[in-house]
């Protein structure tokens, strides 16, 4: 008897396939309009990343933020992809900037007063 060694489908692979059915895309479309072999989309099927160059053909093909589709692909965090710079540190109070520096030391969480 052999068995079958067919692994399930990546993240970012479910992610590119509920968004190519959302926008009514099939593979051809997908390959044809983000310039990429049809061996891509195995390789995504079966967890390969994908190059920034991909990743931003796909959110334009998809209009959705590059940060989207690189969550998706695993190369950011959500809590990366929400982060935002801080431009003026005086703009936070000392209890914020205080418990992001206890965060931070890993020294527990502290919530700001």
């Amino acid at each position: 008897m052999v068995k079958s060694r067919r692994r399930s489908a990546s993240p970012f692979w479910k992610y590119l396939e509920a968004s190519m059915e959302r926008s009514g895309l099939s593979t051809s479309d997908l390959v044809r309009a983000v310039g990429v072999h049809r061996s891509r989309l195995t390789d995504w099927r079966r967890g390969r990343s994908v190059s920034l160059e991909t990743a931003r053909a796909l959110a334009h093909l998809f209009e959705v933020p590059i940060l989207e589709v690189l969550v998706a692909a695993g190369l950011l965090t959500q809590d990366e992809a929400d982060a935002r710079p801080l431009r003026d540190a005086t703009s936070i109070s000392d209890e914020v900037l205080v418990a992001e520096l206890h965060r931070r030391l890993g020294m527990g969480e502290r919530e700001p007063e």
